[in-house]
């Protein structure tokens, strides 16, 4: 299993070099979001998306 570091290199690496540094950043940012919320998943600390409606339903308006 790769590094983060490693990880996180071989996606900056992959984008076009006319990248800006704010797309940069946006794809890193992105990339952790989605490994978390994978990590999430496999240890099953996810709620149905019918709890979240109801959980939403409940915010005071």
């Amino acid at each position: 299993m790769p590094s983060p570091k490693d990880d996180l290199t071989r996606l900056i690496q992959s984008l076009p070099d006319e990248s800006s540094a704010d797309e940069i950043v946006r794809e890193l940012a992105l990339h952790v979001m989605i490994e978390r919320g994978l990590a999430d998943s496999d240890a099953r600390r996810t709620i149905s998306n019918d709890e979240m409606g109801q959980r939403i339903r409940s915010w005071p308006k």
